[in-house]
């Protein structure tokens, strides 16, 4: 019987996080906000064309950053991305983006980053449509509709 005992504890502890991961889902916006199409910096916050969920993906597909999302009142979230660079020592770099639902779209009013990175809501909008854009993301469907424009957009070219 006590050659069962360290097994089943183990069992039971494994069962337990697992659990607990399950029932315990991180805090995130819904799917509802991630589809809303991210506004462009220009002053009548023209559309971008992509998905906030295709901007974010587009822009961490192919890092090591770490995502967190918190409340940040109602219809906003802000977005924690964070990495450690090691480029001649480890490197804590991140950026705190604050989103807003506005109608059908999000908006980005605030940013927080670390030292030497712009905190400027226009030039992070910018930054952060490099991505989809050279990727060649998925855009929102009224982007696929010929003739739509987009804030920074570049149509695909067919043929």
């Amino acid at each position: 019987m006590r050659a069962l005992a360290g097994p089943a504890m183990l069992l039971l502890v494994v069962g337990g996080f697992a659990i607990h991961r399950l029932v315990s889902a991180p805090d995130g916006p819904s799917r509802e906000f991630l589809d809303r199409e991210l506004a462009g910096a220009d002053e009548d916050h023209t559309g971008s064309c992509f998905s906030l969920s295709t901007v974010i993906i587009a822009n961490t597909a192919f890092t090591s950053a770490t995502l967190t999302w918190t409340a940040a009142g109602e219809d906003a979230w802000k977005l924690s991305m964070e990495d450690v660079l090691s480029n001649g020592g480890p490197v804590h770099v991140f950026q705190h983006f604050t989103f807003e639902q506005h109608g059908e779209q999000v908006r980005l009013v605030s940013v927080e980053a670390s030292p030497n990175q712009s905190t400027e809501v226009g030039a992070n909008i910018d930054n952060l449509l490099m991505a989809p854009n050279e990727r060649r993301s998925t855009p929102v469907d009224r982007c696929r509709e010929e003739g739509a424009t987009g804030y920074r957009y570049k149509r695909r070219k067919k043929g």
